[in-house]
């Protein structure tokens, strides 16, 4: 339990008034007032914050709280690599968005494409999550065809990383000179990790996602596996907004509540698998 979660655990308590004033919460005395919330809710009094305690504080809240749009932000096309001009994010990820690509223009990198925002139509699979971060606008990905396969010409250059699986790496101008140990697949079936010592000027895209509030993910278990694997689920290409979000306290649906014009009826109407995972809490359940 870290600083952030008693401040917006304390904002939610003020909201039902269970608090006169944030500075009523310490993590000393946080059980007692969740006690107190859950009698006054008619919840399981526990003293645990989990799932339904989850829910019961954030519902009535999201349901009066101003509300957020999705904005476009201009994305980098690239002759011969497939991708879209722009990303769709929430507008409180689009403005980091914004200042991470202007720090990469800066340094002559690129920013490719392969969308942001995912329609609540648009159902899970093999290479997509129920729960994934793009539903909600909290998430892009980079072409993915703009790396991985050509580490020599490719705009970025994908190497094993040291806290996240993958490290990506911009080609730019302005970067460093480095030789970068590339991983790279021969084709998209190939399915087989291959090495080569690849020379230039780079940025490192993945610190600076970071620095502006988006994070990496790892390998889906159809990467991972020893035999048929799958290039679309390699996700080295996938960054998502964590730092909006607070561990082990905000929840899928509550985020996408948030949206302007997402309801509980038209979020269920879409994809009821979608709505089945509103209660999915980040760092617990959903990641």
């Amino acid at each position: 339990m870290n600083q952030r979660y008693l401040e917006e655990m304390a904002n939610l308590l003020v909201f039902h008034k269970i608090l006169a004033r944030q500075s009523d919460l310490s993590k000393e005395n946080l059980e007692e007032k969740i006690m107190r919330f859950q009698e006054k809710e008619d919840l399981l009094i526990d003293g645990v914050v989990g799932p339904e305690t989850r829910w019961a504080l954030h519902f009535p809240w999201v349901m009066q709280a101003p509300k957020h749009l999705f904005v476009r932000c201009e994305a980098d096309v690239i002759e011969g690599i497939d991708g879209f001009d722009s990303i769709v994010l929430r507008e409180d990820a689009a403005k980091n968005y914004r200042m991470l690509r202007n720090e990469v223009q800066d340094q002559g990198g690129v920013i490719t494409s392969a969308g942001g925002r995912r329609h609540l139509s648009v159902g899970a699979g093999t290479h997509r999550s129920a729960k994934s971060m793009h539903y909600t606008g909290l998430a892009f990905d980079l072409s993915v065809t703009s790396g991985f396969f050509k580490p020599q010409t490719d705009p970025f250059v994908i190497t094993k990383g040291d806290e996240a699986h993958w490290n990506v790496w911009c080609r730019a101008q302005g970067g460093q000179d480095l030789e970068l140990s590339a991983i790279y697949w021969e084709h998209w079936n190939s399915g087989e990790d291959l090495k080569k010592t690849v020379a230039g000027k780079f940025i490192n895209f993945t610190k600076l996602c970071i620095t502006n509030g988006f994070h990496p993910i790892g390998p889906r278990a159809a990467f991972r596996r020893s035999s048929d694997r799958k290039y679309l689920s390699s996700e080295w290409w996938h960054f998502q907004a964590n730092d909006l979000l607070v561990p082990k306290l905000s929840q899928f649906g509550i985020e996408l509540l948030k949206i302007d014009g997402y309801t509980p009826a038209s979020i269920q109407a879409e994809n009821r698998n979608i709505w089945g995972n509103r209660k999915a809490t980040f760092k617990v359940d959903w990641s």
